[in-house]
């Protein structure tokens, strides 16, 4: 189990070391052990950088969520939701010397992937996954390459998510004799996985840099700078900076143009809820918070103003969440849980 360990820490501060790929608590990884029958998978809330030997992941029985997966009845009228969720939460194992927490929210289809999975919110993945046109660009820039992907409508993180990814698989597979290595959710990201350790890390690789060099930007955005003030820090993230200063920024923006669920969880959210933790004042954003929370705040930020501006200068339509799914997901509890969490 050690090596297994090794591989999730390997792949998660590898994901987790950029904020163009991962941005606070969002995105996760995980590794499967078919030996012992266990998944071990970023726990929720938690950041990628933060999994160690001993902490922010947690092991589960990848076998009874993914026969779950394989056996729902969905003709008998039920909570499903509530009914995953259930089983996540039975599925958890305890590892000696490591912390029992909760799995993330995504686990479901963790299960069903292949062994290595890497899950982002990588920028430059969500102008194609936040556009109208991505799913016709990505036909045009990825084909011909070496592994399969598939590009999924958005769909309600969770039981629905897993399903209908579980589905899109088979569907692939049956159709190209291939298996899709690559899958892109809409208004959502990426996620990539394969059974070689090397392999999943190069096509995430491969996947980032085809998009980013098809639309010629600049590779200078892998880190937020913040500078301390008496309450707290202010952005002094270029992303950040210059779009506010030229545009400014207010809540009816952001609630204007819902882009992925994490912008709600980290943006609107605080703005609703706690708007004294991120104020705008001459043409600058303050962070009256601490340092874990303010840098979560800025990445998420200079990541959403990095998505809508390459959207728009690429001459693209920005695709948005509509209502019922912006609800959802302000009124769903594991989102509530991951918010909670320090």
């Amino acid at each position: 189990m050690k090596n297994t360990i090794l591989d999730l820490i390997n792949i998660s501060s590898y994901a987790g070391a950029r904020a163009d790929y991962t941005q606070g608590g969002g995105g996760n990884t995980s590794v499967k052990n078919d030996k012992e029958g266990l998944m071990l998978i970023k726990a929720s809330g938690y950041r990628l950088k933060d999994i160690t030997e001993t902490t922010a992941f947690v092991a589960v029985d990848k076998n009874k969520i993914a026969d779950y997966y394989n056996s729902v009845d969905l003709s008998v009228e039920k909570d499903y939701e509530k009914e995953s969720a259930e089983i996540s939460k039975n599925s958890v194992a305890a590892l000696e010397g490591v912390q029992t927490l909760r799995p993330s929210v995504e686990v479901g289809f963790h299960a069903i992937l292949k062994k290595y999975v890497i899950h982002t919110h990588s920028v430059y993945a969500n102008i194609l996954t936040c556009s109208l046109e991505g799913e016709q660009v990505a036909e045009k820039i990825f084909n011909g390459k070496d592994f399969g992907y598939i590009f999924l409508p958005y769909i309600n993180p969770g039981f629905e998510l897993t399903l209908a990814m579980k589905k899109a698989i088979e569907e692939y597979v049956n159709k190209s004799g291939k298996y899709p290595e690559v899958i892109f959710m809409k208004n959502h990201g990426l996620v990539v996985n394969s059974d070689d350790i090397d392999r999943v890390k190069a096509i995430n690789e491969t996947v980032n840099e085809t998009i980013r060099n098809y639309f010629g930007l600049s590779d200078n955005f892998r880190a937020v700078n913040l500078e301390k003030t008496v309450n707290g820090f202010v952005s002094a993230t270029h992303i950040v900076c210059d779009f506010v200063k030229a545009n400014g920024l207010t809540k009816d923006f952001l609630d204007e143009y819902p882009l992925y669920p994490d912008q709600l969880v980290y943006l609107n959210n605080i703005l609703q809820f706690s708007p004294d933790k991120l104020k705008v004042e001459n043409g600058k954003v303050y962070y009256n918070t601490d340092e874990k929370q303010a840098t979560t705040l800025d990445e998420t930020l200079a990541a959403y103003l990095f998505v809508i501006t390459s959207v728009k200068n690429a001459g693209l339509t920005i695709s948005k969440m509509n209502e019922k799914e912006v609800y959802f997901i302000n009124h769903w509890e594991a989102e509530k849980y991951r918010r909670s969490v320090k």
